[in-house]
């Protein structure tokens, strides 16, 4: 892990935010429009699928720029007993944020948060966070074998894919609350009469 991988993910993170609230806004000003005309099923979801599909992408660049970098170690190799490396982290009461362990763990996490955040709005109901997750994961997975294969002097870590997992899977729990909570307005707002008609 490094520092700049970090900043760059807080930026992806920053990026995803803004995109979102753009699209939030933008729903919920087509959702008043609706009110008073036939609604076009599926154009608006559509194009907000795919912004957010691009932005998903653009959020795994600071994520491969880390994890595909050559690492400290003359060779690399494989840690796959679960939680070893998040416990022996863990077990320090020295740790801080100065310390390489530290730095490890919260930057596997921070760095698929905007992926996590990004995707979620990729699928719709209550399980695009376990959706999220999954690909989270299966990503995860296959960055970790690229590094073995490629000899990238790093540890490919089972540790290291939990941690991603719950990245992703915190920026897409964080996006479900934020759309629950946009949606409960939209239910707030105010619909025509019918005697009054369109004005």
């Amino acid at each position: 892990m490094h520092g700049g991988g970090v900043l760059l993910s807080v930026c992806a993170t920053a990026c995803a935010a803004v995109i979102g609230v753009r699209q939030a806004r933008k729903e919920t000003r087509e959702a008043r429009e609706s009110v008073w005309r036939a609604p076009t099923p599926g154009a608006g979801a559509a194009g907000g699928r795919a912004v957010f599909g691009a932005v998903a992408l653009l959020a795994l660049v600071p994520f491969l720029l880390v994890t595909l970098s050559h690492g400290y170690g003359a060779e690399s190799r494989i840690s796959a007993v679960p939680f070893r490396e998040i416990l022996d982290a863990s077990a320090h009461a020295d740790l801080d944020l100065s310390d390489v362990r530290a730095v490890n763990l919260v930057g596997n996490v921070l760095l698929l948060v905007p992926f996590g955040a990004a995707a979620a709005f990729l699928w719709s109901g209550r399980r695009r966070v376990l959706k999220t997750a999954l690909a989270g994961a299966v990503f995860s997975l296959i960055v970790e074998v690229a590094q073995y294969v490629l000899s990238l002097g790093r540890v490919s870590s089972v540790d290291d894919v939990l941690l991603n997992t719950a990245g992703a899977a915190l920026g897409a729990f964080l996006v479900r609350r934020w759309t629950g909570r946009t949606r409960a307005r939209r239910l707030t707002l105010p619909r025509p009469s019918r005697a009054g008609g369109r004005t």
